[in-house]
Formats: structure tokens, sequence, C-alpha cells
């Protein structure tokens, strides 16, 4: 049922300047600040018998006062609304990358209400998506891996390869200007692109490799019996399948390609270690730029060469 207290602020939100709800407020403060001086102005245009001395030195106390008045206002409003403008900044972080906020809930006014309880929300519904993720062990966007069983996945999978001395590698996949895509054409256009990503990369990996979703637009995948080269192949190949896609440009302009991190198992590292080498292989190549490919041992190379000169 619609709330009759919001009829104003709907009016209000089809103005298209200002955009912004704290903008608005502010609109609204400037408006009846200066009521009373267009008012007293007013008076004095029409009123011809007062001295025009005597209105000069009204008009400029009353202007004076009027733009101290503004200005200590829409500050002190600015820094009032803050709360409301954090809130809604926060939930935005956590929507598009699963970032939980860290709202502060010792005020007890309603503002301070406001943020303890989307705080304590939050909370709770990320510890139910958690919970409820760790039973299903697949993400509920994509149908691969989730989180959770790609890390239990990783420690059985490193454990089996020690033990019969198999070849493997990871890949560490972030979909480049994906965040772009979320706040500029929404969610549901950005859920498009990661099933389309899965898509290409489940009909361009082995039988017996699999993926999974790390988070928000990072992917795992585990090749097996594959070293970097071979791994680099497969990437090679996902990325030109993702060129080959018709609908490869989605977003007016914005291609989606991918930044890759790969690093093949050395046979003695735990998964923790063997994940912090992919993810330090994928941090070098977005910061080489978009749809570059980085592999751990260049990484290596390049750190025994700076030693030895």
């Amino acid at each position: 049922m619609k709330d009759e207290n919001i009829k104003l602020y709907s009016m209000l939100s089809r103005l298209p300047f200002p955009r912004s709800y704290v903008g608005k407020i502010m609109l609204v403060a400037f408006l009846g600040i200066h009521l009373p001086l267009l008012s007293l102005i007013f008076y004095f245009v029409i009123s011809s018998y007062v001295n025009l001395i005597f209105k000069f030195y009204t008009l400029s106390v009353a202007i004076l006062a009027t733009i101290l008045g503004t200005a200590i206002t829409l500050y002190l409003l600015y820094h009032i609304l803050a709360p409301v403008n954090l809130t809604s900044t926060m939930l935005r972080q956590y929507v598009s990358e699963k970032k939980k906020p860290n709202l502060p809930t010792n005020f007890t006014d309603e503002a301070g209400k406001l943020m303890a309880d989307v705080q304590y929300t939050v909370n709770h519904l990320d510890e139910v998506i958690s919970s409820l993720e760790r039973s299903t062990m697949t993400d509920y966007l994509t149908g691969v891996y989730n989180r959770y069983a790609c890390e239990m996945r990783l420690g059985e999978d490193i454990a089996r390869v020690m033990r019969v001395g198999e070849t493997a590698s990871l890949a560490m996949l972030d979909i480049d200007d994906f965040k772009a895509i979320n706040d500029k054409y929404g969610h549901d256009r950005g859920d498009v692109c990661l099933k389309k990503i899965v898509e290409i990369i489940k009909n361009n990996i082995r039988q017996g490799d699999w993926i999974a979703r790390w988070g928000g637009d990072e992917f795992m995948i585990m090749l097996f019996n594959s070293d970097e080269s071979s791994s680099v192949k497969i990437i090679e190949r996902v990325e030109s399948a993702l060129k080959e896609e018709p609908n490869a440009i989605l977003f007016n302009g914005i291609k989606l390609t991918l930044s890759v991190g790969i690093c093949q198992y050395n046979g003695q590292d735990d998964a923790e270690v063997f994940f912090r080498k992919v993810d330090s292989a994928l941090l070098l190549a977005k910061k080489r730029g978009k749809g570059q490919v980085v592999c751990y041992s260049d990484i290596s190379m390049s750190n025994l060469q700076t030693g030895s000169t």
C-alpha cells in the first residue's frame, strides 16, 4: 500500500535537477530560507512611503543575514544527512560488490536507528546467504561451484595431485569493467554478463576441469593435466570464443574482456599458498590493462632477474 506521506517526495523526485536526495533537501532549505527576504523585497517594491535609505540598509542587512544563514544551514544539513547518504552508499556496495557495510550502531535517533537496522539486516542476510551457499555448494546465479565449494575442491584436488604426481594449473579470471556495466546498465545486465562468461568458459574447458565463482566478477578454473603453457592456450580459446560471440559487445561499446592469472602447481604448496600465487598473477594482469594474461612463473622469473642485476 502506498504511503500518503511520500506524495511530496514523489513529486520532488521527478525534478530533473538536483538529482540526488541530498540535493533536493538542500534546494527546499534554500527556498525556505530565502522566502522572508523575497517577501521583504516585494514589500519594499510596492511600498512608496518607506524611506529609500531605510530600504537600502534594511535590505543590505537582510541579504547578508540570509547569505550567512543559508551557508550555515546548508553546511549543517549536509552533515546531518550524512547517515542517510552513507547508508545508501554502503547498501549499493553490498549489492554490487558483496562488501558488507560497517555502519555505526550507537546512535538512538531515527537516522541512527536506520543505520543500526540496516547493519543488522545485512549481517543477518549475509549469514543466511552464506549458509545456503554452503549447503547447496553451487552459485545461485551461474550454477557453477560457489566459493565454499571451490575451497573444498581445491584442497581435495591439491592433495590428490600431490599424491599421484599429476600436473595441474589454477586460473583466476576477473571480468574487466564489470562494475561499470552494473553501475551504468543495472544488475540485470550484469547478471546476463556473468551467465554468458560462464557459458563460454564451460564450452571451452575440458571434461574433468571445473569452474567456480569466487565472488562478484571473479572465477576460478582448475585445469588438470595442464601446465602453464597449455593453460594459457585454454584461456586464449575462451577469449577467442568471447570475441566471436555475437553478443560480445552487449553494452554500447563496453567489450567483455578478461584479466587472467595462472599458476602451475609445484607439488608442494598448500591450497592457501597456491591461491596467493594465482591471485598475485591476476593482480599483475589487472595492473597491465584489460584482457591481459599473466603466469606466476613470469613473476618469479622477473624477481630472479631483478635480484641478479
